[in-house]
């Protein structure tokens, strides 16, 4: 596991709604690789414009509580998010979450520390997926699908965990299974993944109309 510091959980002015409406489901393959599946719970008035407007800016803005200063990151899951960085821009040169954009996330699940590198190869109102790295290979791909729905969007999530590399897959894909993402580990994941999506219930709405002075948003929930 890497090895970085936790800050004490941030304290914002709002609490986790309840997330017993999400579905998640993991298995083991034949071949070792990992298979999750999450369907969040009901986005209510957040449309697929406003998730990709989201995660497009995610990496690049901030936002003022009270008289607090505070990333984007580290409002989508106060308690377990350390930093995200963009080590590679987007093909087109925009700024931000794009195509192309490879970017590194710090973050924790429960006890486990998590650095992961991530390509992202599709980005639309239709969702994004990512592609995780390391020492410039995929081993993972992490689908995010929105549907728009009468009340505001289906959130759901798929992913796929290890190699079919032939003849090395088995070697890897243990590896994985045991020193990179135990089932402990996975466990935690897909529960900190329901709580941050859960969470853009609360602020979202409210964070894509506030003021802003370029990429700094000033947010009110009155």
């Amino acid at each position: 596991m890497p090895d970085f510091p936790h800050h004490t959980p941030i304290t914002l002015p709002w609490q986790f709604n309840d997330t017993s409406l999400a579905k998640t489901n993991y298995q083991y393959l034949d071949n070792g690789q990992i298979l999750f599946t999450i369907t969040h719970v009901p986005l209510i008035d957040i449309t697929p414009k406003m998730l990709t407007w989201f995660y497009q800016n995610l990496p690049i803005s901030t936002v003022q509580i009270g008289q607090e200063k505070l990333s984007w990151y580290q409002i989508f899951h106060p308690s377990e998010h350390k930093s995200i960085n963009i080590l590679q821009p987007a093909t087109d040169g925009s700024s931000g979450l794009g195509v192309g954009a490879l970017i590194e996330k710090k973050q924790w699940f429960g006890s486990y520390n998590n650095l992961t590198t991530e390509r992202v190869v599709e980005f639309s109102e239709q969702g994004i997926t990512f592609e995780l790295e390391l020492a410039g290979l995929s081993f993972a791909k992490i689908e995010h699908v929105f549907t728009k729905t009468t009340t505001g969007t289906e959130y759901r999530v798929s992913g796929l965990i290890g190699s079919d590399l032939p003849i090395i897959a088995p070697v890897i894909n243990l590896i994985i299974r045991y020193k990179l993402f135990p089932e402990p580990m996975i466990k935690q994941w897909i529960r900190h993944q329901v709580e941050e999506v859960n969470n853009l219930n609360v602020f979202l709405p409210k964070l894509y109309h506030a003021e802003k002075q370029g990429t700094h948003y000033l947010l009110t929930l009155d």
